[in-house]
């Protein structure tokens, strides 16, 4: 697993469960434990955003030829490069994620201990049906970084191929991986959007 996936499941999945659990003892989530959540969906939007224009330079790189081949080139190469960068902010706000769930799980553990043996058993009752409620969430991460990866890969070596041969015969020879790389996105975006819907949905627990 790499590094952004397994982060974004592994601190993603700690801090729903903690979160979902510190439920049964409190109205609704604080605000403080979900700024992280909030910043780990902006960057999924982002990263949504960000794969469909390199998927459009794509598309168009794939449509031309002659003078345009270049400028064209050039555009997903462009893009390709922020999609990379895009990915390495969203890590970053993984961590920062951890940071604040951790900090607010160490608060809540604290918390706990004073509360009655009922209000405690209850508390480990959420947290197991939680951590069971999520499993779909780690299906639809690990299709995300199942995607994703390969899309970044091959569109890249594609690129590559092309700044050395910019014939019509080189363009043919990528051509069916380019456009195996293009229909590839679709599938990465729905998976996006099941984790922003997941995310909404712990958001929105109460």
């Amino acid at each position: 697993m790499n590094q952004w996936g397994a982060s974004f499941f592994r601190y993603l999945i700690f801090g729903t469960v903690f979160l979902l659990a510190a439920c049964a003892s409190q109205e609704q989530i604080a605000p403080q434990a979900t700024v992280g959540l909030t910043q780990v969906r902006a960057q999924a939007v982002q990263l949504k955003q960000q794969l469909s224009r390199t998927t459009d330079a794509a598309r168009t790189l794939s449509k031309s030829s002659g003078s345009e081949l270049s400028s064209s080139l050039e555009s997903v190469s462009a893009n390709l490069d922020s999609l990379k960068s895009t990915l390495g902010v969203s890590r970053q706000a993984v961590r920062s994620a951890q940071d604040q769930i951790t900090a607010y799980f160490a608060n809540w553990e604290k918390q706990s201990r004073t509360m009655s043996e009922e209000m405690q058993k209850t508390s480990k009752q959420r947290q197991a049906e939680a951590a069971a409620s999520f499993q779909s969430l780690r299906a639809s991460i690990d299709a995300v970084r199942a995607g994703i990866w390969p899309y970044i890969d091959d569109m890249s070596e594609t690129v590559k191929y092309l700044r050395t041969d910019q014939t019509k015969n080189g363009v043919d020879a990528v051509s069916s991986r380019l456009n195996s790389t293009i229909d590839s996105e679709p599938a990465i975006q729905r998976d996006l959007d099941t984790v922003i819907s997941q995310i909404d949905a712990i958001m929105a627990a109460k």
